[in-house]
Parts: C-alpha cells; structure tokens; sequence
C-alpha cells in the first residue's frame, strides 16, 4: 500500500516481469519469479511479505508463472481469513477459484493414503502466507485432505474464464504493448485462456484509439498541454475547420512534425466530454497528467446513459464522422459511440458523404474513380453497338476515345454490361403516367382503364401496369417520383386523333364558299386558291399554320393532299417534321379536267415530280413523315397516269390516296369517262391503286359488289360527314361498311368540312348516323359514340395501315397519346361531383375542344403544353 492508503499505479510500480533478479528497483519480497525466497526463510515472512516467527506449512519453491500473485494482491491488503478449501488429491474438475490454476504434476499413488491435516497458522487475523508471501488459497499443496478426492486428482484442471483484477489487466496490457508479447505467450505466462487475454487487449485498443503500425513507428501520443491547446483553438468560434486548428497547432509546435485530422477529432471529443459543466469524471485535459499517465484501472465509459438525439453537426463532427468511417474504417456503430451521436445521424452523413464524393469499395489500387454518367454512357452505347462484343474490346474502344482516363478495370465493364438493359431504360427522358386512359381495341370499341401506371421510353409504351406495381416498376426501370406525372381526377389520358382526309392546300377557305356542290365548288373556289401555292413563301405561312391548328386539335397524324406544286408540297412537308406531326403527305397529281392554269403538262412530268418528292422525303429520314401517292381522282387522270401512279406506288411501296363515289354526278362522269370499267372503284383498281395502304375518301354511293372489292384488296375508307353535308355530297351509311368489314375512320376534308378537328368528325358522323336511323326500320344500329371514338383513333390507324404502331396504348406501340383535362380554365364543358368518369370521356367527345387538350404527344415527344403554350 502506498503511503496516503491508495493502491499504487503504473507510476510507481515496475512490473517484476520487467526488473528481474538484481534490477535497481527493488522487487518486492517473496515474489516468486523477481526474487524467490528460500524454503529456510519461509518461517520469518509474513502473509505480506514481512518478517514472521510462524513456521512453514509448506517447504516447496513455488515459482511456476501460472502461480504468480499480481502486485495489487500483495498491496491491496489481504481477504479476511477463511478455511482453505479442501484439496484433492487427484487432478478433477476444479471449483470456481479467483485465479486460474495450471496443472501440477501428478503423483503416482499405489493405494489411498490417508495423509495428515496441515496445521493452518494465521497471523493477524489473515490466512497462512506460502513461499511466496502470497495467501494458502491462491496456490495448490500437496496436501491430500480427504480419501474420496483422491481419483478425481487423475483429470487435468482445465483453465476457465472468470472475472479479471485491474492488476491482472495492467499486466495483460503492459506485457502485450510494452514487452512485445503476443497474447499466445502471455496466456502462457498467466495461465489464462488466450481468448480471455485478447479480449483485454482488443478494449483496451477500442477505448484508447490504439491503432496498427504505420511507416514512421506507432502514432505519437501528444502531451496534456498540447492537447488542451487545441481544445483552446476549437473553442474559439463554432465554425473553425480541423484544417485551420492544424495549421495554426503546427505553427505553434513546429517540432511537433505532423499531426492527423483523426487526433484532432479524438481530442475534441476528449475535452468536450471531460470538461462539461455537470460531468463527474475527472478532466482529460488536466493540464500536468498525461494521458497514458491516468491514475486507476482502466474503466470502459458507458454510452448507454447519454442521450443520443439528432442535431445540427458542425463542420468539424462532420470532418470527424468522415474521417472515422472512412480512414479508419470504423463501424456506424462505432462512430456513433465514440461522439455519442445517434446511429441513423452518422449513417445520414456518410451516405451524403458517399453521394457526393461518388465513393465505391476499395480495390488493390485504392479508392475506384467512379465513371461519370457521360462515361457510363458511353460504354453502353458501346455495348449497344454490338451483341457479342467482349469486355476487352469494349475497355479497349472506351479508352481510345478517352484518353483522359488513365485505366478502366473489366470488373467496371463487367458490371455495366450487366446492368445495361436496365441503365438504358432509366434514362432521364422516361416519362410515367398515373391515373386513368381511356382507348380501344379489337374486341371493345371503348376500354376505360383507372388507377393504371404507364411507361414510356424512346418514343414507346414500355408498361402499362396497375398502381398498385408502381414501386416494383420503380426498383425494375429505375425512375423516379421526378418522371411521374400523376393526373388529377379530371384528366384522362387517350391515344392520339387521326385525320385521314385533308386539303392542306384548301385552309384559307375553311369556313367559307359553302354555296355550291362538289364539281361546281372545286371549279369555283377550289382550284384558284390551290393554284396560289407556286408561291412558296404563301405555301410556308398557310402550312404553318396547318400544322399548327391540327396540334391543337388533337390531331396527332394526318394524311395530307398538297398540291400539284413540287416544291410547294416539299414545304409542308418540311414543316410537318419541324413540328413534330406524324404525317403522310401527297403532292396533287391531275392533268385534265381542271383549269389551264393549275394542272400538270405531261404524264412524264407528273411521274418526274411525284418520284423526286418520294425520294425527297425519304431523304429526311424521319419515322414520323412518309410520302404518299395523290391522283386527284379518277375525272382529272387520264389511264396512262393512272397506270403510272400504281407503279410508282408499288416501286417505292408507298401509300395510295384519292376520292372515290363522293356524289352520284361524279360517280356518272366517271363511267362515260371510262367506259370499259365495271365500276368506279374498278377504275382504280385496274390501274392497281388499290392495296391495305390505300385510302378512299367518302364512299359514300359504292354499289355492293365495290364493297367486296375494297375489302378483298383491303382498302381504308376516310369517312368524311361535315364535308359530305356541307357540300351536299350525300349521307354515308358507316353501319353498312362496318358490317361489311371494312377499316373506317374519321376526316375532316378541309375545306369541304368546315371544322379542322377530329372531334367535330367525330360528332357529325354520329349525326349522321342519327338521321340516316330515322329512315330505315327499327333493327338499325345507328352509330355510338364509343365506336365514333374508335373511328378517331384506333379506326384511323387501321385505315392508314398503321396499327401496328399507333392507334392505342397496346405495349411497344409509339406513344401518340392526348392528355385531357375537362376542367380546364375556360372549358365549355361542365362537370358535377356526380358524374363518372365514362361521363366526362361523353361530355369531352360531344362538347370539349382545344381548350381540353392540355398535352399533346407525338412518338413519346411532348409536341404542345397548353400550360406552357409552346409548340416543338
């Protein structure tokens, strides 16, 4: 014991493992390694260590280590005395002792021997001392006390893990950290189990930031003062950054050398847990202690006891969690004890930390540099390029395009191959839908779908899901809430119009000259403002503003007639693909029965122009714009025009439109101009304009056996009903051609219809339909108007022979969608909270316009925001 009664510290005390026989400090007496004492003298030592007159009990040198008493045992005073207990005479399983027993040698035993009862000799109230001045109770004698303990001496004591004294743990450390010992040797050496000695030697690491070697030797520890000077410097102000606290630290200890960001964290965490206001630990930046210089055993802080709240983190803790986690490859666990943070703060800044730096695993050669997103997507277009190409040869293309990157690993190459498919889809310009779409199909003309999730992707439908699958799609497509649009409960979603019958060249009359009928009105008002478009600069302003007001409209596609103009009709065709409509253009093709000043010379010259604007077109190399072949009709083509068209046709596998039966005065003319035809419709076909990518307007007086002709050849009719009444052509019965088979769909025959929008089609066809219902008898279907709707869309389609892309929202068609909103700013359509949702697709169809189209898209391009009013 040291002289103010405390037991004494690693200050004062030299280990005896280290003084050794004949060392200047003086061992203490009786221990059995430093200075063991003879069996003579063991009658004049004490319990402690002091003289005694008590005779030996014992005249064996114990001096093996396992037996060795720590220094506290000596000095910390003795227990009280108790009976020794009993020991066997043979090895057995021992009881539960305070320090670990090594095996003695045992003794071979002819036969039970009943040996004397020692006489247990206490001084001072303590038990009897042996050899070594240590307590009878912590050492084996060879002693045997009773007959049935004998047997059971034959099994080795088995060393068992109990509860360490502070002084057995100091040992532990200095003998492992001072003495180089590994702790296979020091479990030896006390007669512990290695797994009880790596145990202290792994928290005494934890608690005191012990790390491995590095280069320049272990890390030096800095001094109290030093440590207290940067506590000083971190207090100054809140926002001082660990690189200024150890600029200026350097400054003012030049000789220091270096100083890590790592201590400068452990030593702000010290100061600020050892110096707050209420905390009953001694200070750890007392300024004449150092560290490693700490009276007392070694105590493990419980963080159980601190609340961990989230707060606002300066700059320095966030350096700190940083450096942590990732220079010292801490836990979040860890962190988070070590600066009494909860555990989901750390993570939160680590994961930011991650996002920012673009930080990946480790490899042999450090920290990956993560590839940009320009790179990344690079090498799957790389990828893309090439089905069986290898990573080698990917790695090789992708490093001579970019030399600034020194390397690429196969391992990186390998993981973006894999993930290829799915990087592709999730892309940026992916737009996802949520609500309700209404469209058609084969079987129904109308399918409303509600609380659906769509997809699109390069120009495409890629799913079309329920909601209930919208999280599963965003783990499968990689999308995000910022390429979601959710409809709210007055937008629907439908496919986009189509016309399949307009005069681009007759808009400046839309609305007006509505006086006369067909042969008259085309002589009259038609032809002279036709005529107009040599003109190209009057042909730019009229089919812009075409190809706007049909946008507008809804009108997604359209089959366009121009003019006999080449280079007028290259104009709208230019247009149409700088707008973004899908279309089919025609440039007029007629050369008699029309004025002088507007028809085409020579049939040569009509076949000339009508090949360079195919080729001209086709040059423009967009999906969205196709040519197709325009006889004006039947009167104003003579037959070796006709015949020249067809070929033409069938050469460059191009679409056919013209006008076929539209008034009974035409469908005359036609047979006294063609004699040798069966009918109308065989003019056409005899010249072979007939095929499933011809479309014939109106329809409206065909004889039953045209009926079979146009469906064995597969013809689509454009059904024209505000131009049919307006110019008094005639009432179509649709009914009819339905039950024949026939593709139908809508036109709007500007300007013999004096309405632009499919929806105004829509609704006189069923008008017409009406009437023509009053007149037969009572078993006649007239139209509704979920199947006038599929003749807008899906019925267009079909008629254009474009099913197979557009028409409705099928998976892998193009996206030619309408976003509807009935309530919009302005609408003429009024809503109630009673009404479903079929009731506002009705109330649309039969009263909305323009002002309900609130998107417009074309091949997965937004083409017209009416929020926006922009047009692309």
């Amino acid at each position: 014991m040291s002289s103010n009664g405390e037991p004494p510290t690693s200050q004062a005390f030299t280990p005896f493992w280290i003084a050794g026989p004949g060392s200047p400090s003086a061992p203490v007496v009786g221990n059995p390694v430093a200075n063991p004492v003879p069996s003579s003298d063991l009658g004049t030592l004490g319990p402690a260590g002091v003289a005694s007159t008590v005779q030996p009990t014992m005249s064996q040198d114990i001096t093996t280590m396992a037996n060795a008493v720590p220094h506290d045992d000596f000095t910390n005073g003795l227990p009280e005395a108790q009976p020794p207990p009993p020991q066997p005479q043979q090895p057995g399983p021992p009881d539960p002792q305070p320090l670990v027993e090594a095996p003695q040698s045992e003794p071979t035993l002819e036969a039970p021997q009943v040996q004397p009862t020692p006489t247990e000799v206490s001084v001072d109230g303590n038990p009897p001392a042996c050899s070594s001045g240590a307590p009878t109770k912590f050492f084996h004698t060879n002693v045997e006390d009773e007959e049935e303990n004998i047997m059971d001496k034959k099994k080795k004591c088995k060393v068992q893990r109990r509860r360490l004294s502070p002084s057995h743990r100091e040992m532990i450390i200095d003998l492992v950290f001072n003495e180089k010992k590994t702790s296979r040797e020091v479990a030896r050496y006390m007669g512990l189990p290695q797994s009880t000695v790596m145990s202290v030697v792994q928290v005494f690491k934890k608690e005191h930031r012990i790390h491995k070697k590095t280069a320049t030797g272990r890390k030096r520890r800095l001094t109290t003062a030093q440590e207290f000077h940067l506590f000083e410097m971190s207090q100054e102000r809140d926002n001082i950054s660990v690189d200024e606290i150890r600029t200026r630290f350097l400054q003012s200890f030049p000789e220091f050398g270096h100083i890590s960001k790592t201590t400068i964290y452990r030593t702000l965490e010290r100061g600020k847990t050892g110096t707050g206001p209420e905390s009953t630990n001694h200070s750890l930046l007392e300024p004449n202690v150092s560290i490693m210089e700490e009276t007392g055993p070694i105590e493990t802080t419980s963080d159980k006891d601190i609340s961990r709240q989230r707060r606002s983190l300066s700059i320095a803790e966030r350096e700190m969690i940083i450096s942590l986690f990732f220079n010292e490859n801490r836990t979040i666990r860890e962190v988070a004890d070590f600066m009494h943070l909860a555990k989901s703060t750390v993570s939160s800044v680590v994961q930011v930390f991650k996002k920012e730096h673009r930080i990946q695993r480790k490899t042999s050669t450090g920290r990956k540099k993560k590839l940009s997103d320009d790179h990344e997507q690079m090498i799957m277009d790389i990828l893309s390029q090439k089905e069986d190409i290898t990573i080698e040869e990917t790695r090789n293309r992708f490093l001579s395009l970019n030399p600034e990157v020194p390397n690429i690993s196969k391992s990186t190459i390998y993981r973006i191959m894999e993930n290829c498919q799915s990087k592709l889809r999730a892309r940026s310009d992916m737009e996802v839908f949520v609500g309700t779409f209404v469209h058609s199909t084969e079987e129904s003309p109308m399918v409303i779908l509600t609380d659906m999730v769509m997809g699109v992707l390069n120009t495409k439908i890629e799913f079309m899901e329920s909601l209930e699958e919208l999280d599963h799609l965003k783990a499968e497509y990689g999308f995000t809430d910022s390429n979601i649009h959710y409809m709210t409960p007055s937008q629907f979603m439908m496919p986009g119009m189509i016309d399949t019958h307009i005069h681009a060249s007759q808009f400046p009359n839309n609305g007006v000259a509505m006086d006369l009928p067909l042969l008259e009105w085309l002589q009259t008002y038609t032809f002279p403002t036709e005529a107009n478009f040599s003109d190209t600069l009057f042909a730019r302003e009229v089919y812009s503003k075409v190809v706007e007001r049909l946008l507008r409209n809804g009108t997604t596609t359209a089959a366009y007639f121009g003019t006999i103009h080449l280079e007028g009709s290259k104009i709208l065709a230019d247009v149409v693909h700088d707008k973004g409509q899908r279309a089919l253009i025609g440039k007029v093709n007629m050369m008699r029965n029309c004025p002088e000043y507007y028809r085409e010379l020579s049939v040569q010259e009509s076949i000339r122009d009508t090949e360079e604007f195919i080729r001209y077109i086709r040059s423009i190399q967009s999906p969205l714009v196709q040519p197709i072949v325009t006889p004006r009709f039947a009167p104003t083509c003579p037959e070796d025009q006709l015949a020249s068209l067809g070929q033409l046709a069938n050469k460059y596998g191009c679409h056919i439109q013209s006008h076929l039966c539209e008034t009974q005065p035409e469908c005359n003319w036609v047979k006294e101009l063609f004699p040798w035809a069966k009918s109308y419709t065989d003019v056409y076909d005899s010249m072979r304009l007939l095929s499933e990518k011809s479309v014939m307007a109106h329809c409206i007086w065909l004889a039953d056996e045209e009926i079979y002709t146009l469906r064995e050849r597969g013809v689509g009719i454009a059904h024209c009903p505000n131009s049919n009444i307006s110019i008094r052509s005639g009432l179509c019965d649709i009914r009819r051609l339905l039950n024949h088979g026939l593709k139908v769909g809508l036109g709007t025959d500007c300007s013999g219809g004096y309405s632009s929008s499919v929806l105004d089609a829509l609704r006189q066809a069923l008008q017409v339909s009406n009437v023509l219902a009053l007149e037969r008898d009572q078993d006649y279907q007239r139209l509704t108007f979920k199947e006038a709707f599929r003749m807008a869309t899906l019925g267009g389609a079909k008629v254009l022979n474009m099913e197979d892309r557009i028409g409705n929202f099928e998976i892998d068609k193009e996206f030619d969608a309408l976003l509807i909103d009935v309530s919009a700013p302005g609408s003429a359509v009024d809503i109630f909270s009673k009404d479903t949702i079929e009731d506002k697709i009705q109330k649309f169809l039969y009263t909305g316009d323009d002002r309900n189209i609130a998107r417009v898209y074309v091949a997965g391009h937004r083409i017209l925001d009416l929020h926006n009013k922009n047009l692309h």
